[in-house]
């Protein structure tokens, strides 16, 4: 497991885009229809290749005044629940009237126009969608001698994102939000992931507009594309993709349960989003309900529902 004394993950490259992601989105609706509404308009940045700091010297910032943040106790500390300050450079101290800060609150820092963070070694949680909304953050330094853990949230290429699978020089990821809307399939009709829309849009047009840094960092896979475990449709031939969704499968066995599989979109709102599994024949697709349930059945594929994009991840770069 890779251990690290800072851990930051700085992006070089912004485009407008709600929930921190690369690109711009209207929010998906929080119940699926299978009506389409339009995809998604995308509006790339042109790459850069400027590298990634990995390491590099400690801010120096001043911790913020424990005015600046709405708190509350917990069991072991306090959370921070809400960021009120006006600072754009953010320290968060390591005590609150003497307890320990131990976790961020979802949505705590989201939409606050902050550019950087740094959050000390006492935090061990970081709710959901915690800084989403801020296309200005560029550096979220962690203090302390941190070990990377299945769970946690990385900053990387401009998009937060959680790790659901940690091996020794990589990990499988996934946005913490969703960041956009579009259908799996734009035309409808049968159709498998293999030749989905929707993978196509990932491994190119997505991918393509990371910089060549960051796109060296993203590991080929092997995507295994099982039958519809219920109604047995064909998943198709597997795939190899930089980029893609998650499996049935796999958002049964990476996720603890339903809370865990909610996501937000840029309003703040729980929304459905696709899988990459077909549903309960070849024109629907697979889903995750925006209460975290998976949707076995699915939804017709030209309908719009949420992206959150899974990659695996060099850690070693």
């Amino acid at each position: 497991m890779k251990k690290l004394t800072a851990i930051v993950l700085a992006i070089v490259m912004i485009a407008t885009l709600g929930a921190c992601s690369l690109f711009n989105s209207d929010s998906p609706d929080s119940t699926p229809s299978p009506s389409p509404t339009g995809s998604a308009d995308v509006t790339p940045t042109p790459p850069d290749d400027t590298p990634d700091p990995i390491i590099p010297n400690l801010p120096n910032i001043d911790e913020n005044p424990v005015s600046d943040f709405e708190y509350k106790a917990i069991i072991g500390g306090i959370e921070i629940t809400k960021y009120i300050g006006t600072a754009i450079r953010v320290r968060i101290p390591e005590l609150i009237e003497g307890v320990p800060v131990i976790s961020i609150g979802d949505r705590a820092f989201a939409n606050t126009g902050i550019m950087e963070v740094i959050i000390p070694e006492t935090v061990t949680n970081i709710g959901r969608s915690a800084f989403s909304g801020n296309e200005a953050l560029t550096t979220l330094t962690m203090l302390g001698n941190n070990e990377l853990r299945t769970g946690d949230l990385i900053h990387f290429a401009g998009i937060f994102w959680r790790i659901l699978v940690l091996e020794a020089d990589k990990a499988l990821i996934i946005t913490e939000d969703v960041i956009e809307r579009r259908p799996y399939h734009t035309n409808g009709g049968d159709i498998t992931w293999e030749f989905s829309s929707i993978r196509n849009y990932l491994n190119n047009e997505f991918f393509n507009n990371f910089n060549l840094v960051d796109q060296n960092r993203i590991l080929e896979t092997n995507v295994i594309n099982s039958d519809n475990p219920e109604y047995g449709t064909p998943g198709g031939n597997n795939t190899t993709d930089k980029i893609f969704l998650l499996s049935i499968d796999e958002a049964l066995t990476y996720f603890a349960d339903n809370s865990e599989r909610i996501a937000l979109n840029s309003s703040g709102e729980t929304s459905w989003w696709w899988l990459r599994s077909p549903g309960v024949n070849s024109d629907f697709a697979a889903y995750v309900y925006d209460g975290g349930d998976v949707g076995i059945r699915g939804d017709e594929v030209d309908g719009n529902a949420g992206v959150r994009p899974a990659l695996w991840l060099n850690l070693e770069s």
